[in-house]
């Protein structure tokens, strides 16, 4: 029974009450921070809502401001979250569901006395978490354990957040495993679980497997270049980036039609990018604000450029998009908000602004991630004399990360794509190592390279914040533990001799530690962080964005000019103070 069942909807207001009236006090001061968390409202104004809760403050949302650490918000997250669940009811619920007698608890019975200490039994008494949150989505449903399967829970995974969903996938996992058990067998399905389909396909469901092939080929011709007969092949394709979002535009596309008409077999994708079904798609993303498969006003301007571009190279009249993009009011607010800078990347900046430690960390973050990966490997080389494969992948994607820091502050703060292609040696170098006549790196990129068609060149000095050293201390020591290696030209390499290291595993990677180290961000966040911090230094020095950023002074202006005005408002604030002084 829950303390509170109120006309209104529960606030964070009614939370507190039921803490204090509970004596839960450990939860009162996090339930309390909501306030200052959510914008510095009232608690009364804030509903107990856990889903909104679980999308304002997700798990690995950690940011500066949210908490001194990472774990410090873990754990305010956690009191929050079961303050809400027992004034709900919910606690409750879940205890009334966990007690029942039946053949999930038969199964969980069956399973519990081979876990427990791990000197003292087969299984870590952890194996069981993953498996009792599945009994309890199970029990909502009114599932058993033999009723449970993949295709089930696929219904479902729009509900889920995405560690809930690895969760559930590793409880049908270790299922799997326990078969070998008769008394876990009989309670389970015939068949074991099968393995889930691709996230992507989940994530955008509706495009039919032979459109996803048309896609492939529509943006691999709006992309390649021109056909040059002489070398008798195309040239100067556009950045993987840029594949990447043509692709994306039109999966999303054709998955928002799909919620408004259905999509035969039959049909191609010349037939879904017509006039009447591009009016569908936009009217769906505008009034789609807040539901699942939302996307922003910039996003649809973009997707919608993007495949106003696909169209017209592969032969169809892009006009009605054109129409959309100049008349819809939603997608051009997307258009103005693509003229500066994005609300999250500002407030990136904001947080490097606001504190000299940040700042420090963002600068350095080359050495500590370095220094990392150092105590790491000796921790491995200790025990074992060659790497496991889970430990090499860590020490892998810890040491890359602190070279790719060490080129964005040091060197030039590089788009990604940019940074991953870079050669070292072959015909095509673009990472320039030091020689006996230079003591000195240098990254050197021609206009066809870059998305702003312009040159860039940098070096990379020794001394200079360790930049170099780290680079080299990468060379020797990471880079050989990737598989081919020795084969690539690639400073970063593939686990395909002939690719470099992918963005999609690179960002994971960059995520996980920028966030371990205590600064969450994103590669991008480089080149709006440093320019920032550069022009608060150098108030109207546009000259030294240009150069910093290869970009032209409009576009430095026009995303850090609100830096300028800060910084010249503080000197303003100076002189007005010094009116006040009287004269003798």
């Amino acid at each position: 029974m829950s303390f509170f069942k109120p006309i209104a909807p529960m606030t964070m207001q009614d939370v507190l009450e039921w803490t204090i009236a509970h004596n839960k006090d450990d939860y009162v001061n996090p339930v309390k921070k909501c306030e200052e968390r959510y914008d510095h409202r009232a608690l009364s104004d804030i509903p107990a809502d856990l889903d909104d809760f679980h999308k304002r403050f997700p798990l690995k949302g950690y940011k500066p401001g949210l908490g001194r650490t990472e774990e410090a918000y873990k754990a305010w997250r956690r009191k929050v979250q079961a303050a809400i669940k027992g004034a709900s009811g919910q606690l409750a619920e879940e205890q009334e569901r966990r007690a029942r007698q039946d053949a999930w608890a038969d199964l969980i019975d069956a399973l519990e006395p081979l876990t427990g200490m791990p000197e003292e039994a087969m299984y870590p008494h952890q194996v069981l978490i993953p498996i009792r949150k599945l009994a309890d989505l199970a029990r909502q449903h009114g599932k058993e354990p033999s009723h449970v399967s993949q295709e089930w829970l696929t219904t479902l995974r729009s509900q889920v957040s995405a560690n809930e969903w690895a969760s559930l996938q590793n409880a049908l996992c270790r299922l799997n495993h326990f078969r070998y058990l008769s008394s876990v067998q009989s309670l389970l399905p015939a068949e074991p679980f099968t393995e889930p389909k691709v996230l992507r396909d989940n994530v955008l469901p509706g495009v039919p497997d032979h459109i996803s092939e048309e896609i492939k080929e529509w943006v691999e011709t709006s992309t390649r270049g021109e056909y040059d007969p002489v070398e008798e092949r195309y040239e100067q394709g556009t950045s993987e980036a840029d594949i990447a979002q043509k692709t994306a535009a039109l999966r999303k596309f054709v998955s928002t039609l799909s919620e408004c008409i259905p999509i035969s077999t039959d049909q191609q994708l010349r037939d879904l990018l017509t006039p009447d079904n591009a009016t569908l798609v936009v009217r769906k993303w505008t009034i789609n604000t807040d539901g699942h498969g939302k996307i922003t006003a910039r996003t649809a301007h973009d997707y919608l450029k993007a495949i106003r571009v696909v169209m017209a190279r592969n032969g169809l009249s892009p006009d009605k998009l054109k129409e959309h993009l100049k008349t819809n009011r939603f997608l051009r607010e997307g258009k103005e908000q693509g003229k500066k800078m994005s609300t999250r990347a500002r407030t990136f900046c904001e947080t490097l602004l606001g504190s000299q430690k940040r700042t420090l960390t963002f600068l350095s973050l080359h050495v500590q991630l370095r220094n990392t990966t150092e105590n790491l490997l000796a921790e491995y080389t200790a025990c074992c004399r060659n790497l496991p494969q889970r430990e090499m992948e860590k020490v892998r994607a810890l040491g890359s990360v602190a070279a790719i820091c060490a080129l964005e502050t040091r060197g030039a703060p590089l788009r990604i794509d940019n940074a991953l292609s870079l050669r070292f040696r072959g015909n095509d170098i673009t990472f320039h190592l030091p020689t006996a006549m230079t003591d000195h790196a240098t990254i050197t990129l021609s206009p066809e390279h870059t998305k702003n068609d312009n040159e860039v060149w940098a070096p990379i000095e020794r001394g200079n914040l360790n930049g170099l050293e780290v680079i080299e201390w990468y060379m020797e020591k990471i880079r050989p533990l990737y598989p081919h290696a020795d084969a690539s030209d690639f400073l970063f390499p593939g686990i395909e001799a002939s690719r470099h290291l992918p963005y999609e595993t690179f960002l994971g990677w960059f995520k996980r530690e920028t966030r371990d180290a205590g600064l969450p961000m994103t590669p991008h966040n480089f080149r709006h962080g440093l320019a920032s911090l550069l022009i608060e230094a150098n108030p109207g020095r546009w000259d030294l964005l240009e150069r910093l950023l290869d970009d032209t002074v409009g576009t430095a202006r026009r995303n850090y000019g609100w830096v300028n005005k800060r910084t010249q408002r503080s000197e303003v604030q100076k002189y007005v103070l010094d009116l006040t002084r009287l004269k003798a």
